[in-house]
């Protein structure tokens, strides 16, 4: 047990350590000083998150590979360190991007705090969980916080999309769950390891591959693939932009990595469950491409565009090899940093805009702000000089390594990628100066968003055009 506090266990303890500072701090404030103090309860509680945050990186990156603790029930590897490291960075960045949010809520920061760190944990308990049990219970802790963030900010609609993303993600738990029922009655037990070793010499193919289904439905509900999708539109368009910074990278980062641990094992014995994903992916991109066309709200717009980016993922993965999976972690990754730029200008602008549309995109910002946004536009566009170019052209690599047989789907995911480009561009002409009159906000601005979006930009940039590094990493991950 000692061995696994050390190998294992510390980057969650610093998250449990600070929760609980949190909290401590959050009761012993009087409600009239967590208002007349603002400022100063919003630097002390900003400041335990990061602290915390910093430390788990820290222990996530000097743990063991390839380690196995409590009874096999959570482990740690090298691609299990990259995504944990990856979400930890993502609530870095979030913390960073909150102080207009805490500002203008009538909540305790410490109380937003304590949502976000336990919605940490649970993502990364989730990412490095080997049985169905810590992963249920990872899942519920990270959906659970987000019911909450999402909801925190006043007016209906951010009430309206947090009480949608409860729905949503009711309906997906009752999928997961009967799925795993079925698996558990079948191999008596939870465990990833030793369902597929029983899975290898028999199992019930009807009942499986139900299952398996069953499962996967539940997990890629929580991506918002179509048909059961229509949750992520509201729920973007009302949540507040450092909580969808947030919102629209951990759980894709937590279901991915997920998708690719079962896709690897428990759920690697079934034709038809390959196939189910491959037509759900390419409805989903599809649709929201589609979709997107005609939108001129912009989260609207990111809506659609993180259903899309979801799909062109579950489409690889549905030919499953390491290659498929090294790629879908590569893009994955260059999708973050792209997607916390993005948020990132859209949080720079939202204290003079609570709609933001595509008339209202260009703002009195400086030139390498502008410059960086367009940057981050691009890697979603997968055009040249931006990580997301070398991204989608590894995805389509990673097909056409599947085999000649799935040719015609790497001719599908290529004409997606560009219908997308169409509202892609249109994010590009928003940026251009306007004759606007713009009423600034009543707080000073928050002096981190302009570096979060500047330092995401170059690391987009620089992944654009330096992107074999990371890709032989990620192939050696598998």
């Amino acid at each position: 047990m000692v061995k696994d506090l050390f190998n294992i266990f510390m980057p969650y303890i610093a998250l449990v350590l600070a929760i609980i500072f949190q909290t401590i701090f959050g009761m012993l404030r009087l409600h009239s000083l967590v208002f007349k103090y603002k400022d100063i309860n919003i630097v002390i509680s900003n400041t335990i998150s990061l602290i915390s945050i910093v430390a788990a990186i820290f222990f996530t990156l000097a743990a063991s590979n390839n380690y196995a603790g409590l009874n096999y029930s959570i482990i740690m590897t090298p691609a299990i360190k990259a995504l944990s490291v990856l979400v930890l960075i993502v609530g870095l960045i979030t913390v960073l991007l909150n102080t207009n949010l805490l500002r203008e809520n009538r909540q305790s920061s410490y109380k937003y705090h304590v949502l976000l760190l336990t919605s940490l944990l649970g993502a990364i308990l989730a990412i490095s969980a080997n049985d169905f049990l810590t992963l249920f219970v990872s899942l519920e802790a990270l959906s659970f916080s987000l019911y909450f963030l999402i909801a925190l900010p006043k007016g209906y609609t951010s009430k309206e999309a947090g009480f949608k993303y409860l729905i949503t993600n009711a309906v997906s738990v009752s999928f997961f769950l009967f799925g795993v029922s079925c698996i558990l009655g079948l191999t008596s037990s939870l465990n990833f390891s030793e369902i597929a070793h029983i899975l290898q010499s028999e199992h019930n193919g009807i009942i499986y591959t139900a299952a398996s289904i069953m499962i996967m439905i539940g997990l890629l509900m929580k991506l918002a693939i179509f048909p059961f999708a229509n949750w992520v539109i509201d729920v973007y368009n009302g949540c507040e932009t450092s909580v969808l910074n947030f919102l629209s990278t951990v759980p894709k980062i937590v279901v991915i990595g997920v998708i690719i641990r079962l896709l690897s094992g428990a759920a690697s014995y079934s034709v038809e469950l390959n196939t189910i994903i491959l037509l759900l992916g390419l409805m989903t991109a599809f649709w929201a491409n589609i979709y997107a066309l005609k939108e001129n709200n912009v989260k609207k717009i990111m809506a659609c565009s993180s259903a899309a980016n979801a799909g062109y993922m579950i489409i690889v993965l549905s030919v499953f090899s390491a290659f498929a999976a090294s790629a879908v972690i590569f893009y994955l990754i260059c999708y973050t940093f792209i997607n916390m730029g993005i948020f990132s200008y859209l949080n720079l602008i939202e204290q003079d805009y609570k709609n933001i549309t595509l008339d209202k995109l260009s703002s009195n910002t400086s030139i390498p702000i502008s410059i960086s946004f367009v940057i981050c536009v691009l890697g979603l566009a997968g055009l040249p000089v931006a990580s997301g170019f070398a991204g989608k052209i590894f995805l389509l690599y990673s097909m056409l390594q599947s085999g000649l047989v799935f040719l015609p789907v790497m001719l599908l995911l290529l004409l997606l990628f560009v219908i997308a480009l169409y509202y892609y561009i249109k994010l590009i002409r928003g940026i251009i100066p306007q004759n606007t009159n713009i009423t600034k906000g009543v707080y000073p601005q928050n002096p981190f968003i302009e570096p979060v979006l500047c330092m995401m930009a170059i690391i987009t940039f620089i992944l654009g055009v330096m992107p074999f590094s990371l890709a032989a990493r990620c192939l050696l991950f598998f």
